[in-house]
């Protein structure tokens, strides 16, 4: 949880607001990251294995080995937003599928059982994530990453903005980049499609250095940050574009 979590004084009236890791243990955190992620995520690569995939192995696996964490942020105790990311972007699928390709595969079936509709999704999901093998020219990890990140369109308005000031897109970032900082990690990347024209403008009001990327065949981007500046407070992050 990032410091200074409680209420917004010039907000009126006063809004309550924090952010919080989330407990694999805990089931109603499972699926209310699990919700928002394919309310506002349904085109992205983990979403394209369904509803089921998604809640049982990408929010309780990956979070329990401590390969992938996650975080909600709540306003007057409802999750606005959430942000899924990684200390290690380099290796964590392989390890993932090393560590539990048969019951990732059983899932899979599962699902495609489930909902049929899953089934040409599969096959890009698929795609992306084997394409990751890759990037060993990247370097190594520890390289951190933005997974995922969403906040709803009514925490997004100008009004509330304006009412509470708070930007919710921006506190998550501060948090992962809080977060990593911790861990000493120096590095972190976010890969985004070349068409997805708002999440670039994000980026780049943060300070992120761009760069052309292909992965399978997809147009994308590279978004880059350094993380060896100070640590962010609250709502106002630190990444600097990195200069590699």
């Amino acid at each position: 949880m990032i410091p200074g979590v409680g209420t917004d004084r010039r907000a009126e009236p006063p809004v309550g607001y924090r952010i919080r890791e989330i407990d694999p243990a805990r089931r109603q955190d499972i699926a209310t990251v699990s919700r928002l992620h394919l309310v506002l995520l349904d085109w992205g690569p983990m979403a394209r294995f369904g509803e089921f995939f998604l809640r049982r192995f990408c929010y309780t696996v990956l979070l329990r080995d401590g390969l992938m964490r996650a975080a909600l942020f709540e306003v007057d105790g409802r999750p606005a937003g959430f942000v899924a990311y990684t200390s290690r972007s380099i290796t964590f699928h392989r390890q993932a599928i090393r560590r539990h390709a048969a019951y990732a595969a059983w899932l899979i079936a599962l699902s495609v059982l489930r909902d049929p509709r899953v089934l040409p999704r599969l096959f890009k999901a698929l795609r992306l994530m084997f394409s990751r093998r890759a990037e060993l020219h990247l370097g190594q990890d520890p390289l951190g990453e933005i997974l995922a990140i969403g906040v709803l369109p009514e925490y997004r308005t100008p009004q509330f903005v304006h009412r509470t000031d708070l930007r919710i897109g921006e506190a998550l970032i501060a948090h992962v980049v809080a977060s990593l900082q911790r861990m000493g990690v120096g590095r972190m990347r976010a890969v985004v499609d070349a068409s997805n024209k708002a999440a670039l403008l994000f980026y780049h009001q943060l300070g992120g250095r761009f760069e052309p990327y292909e992965r399978a065949g997809d147009p994308m981007v590279h978004v880059w940050f350094d993380l060896t500046a100070p640590a962010p407070s609250e709502g106002a992050p630190s990444a600097r574009a990195t200069k590699r």
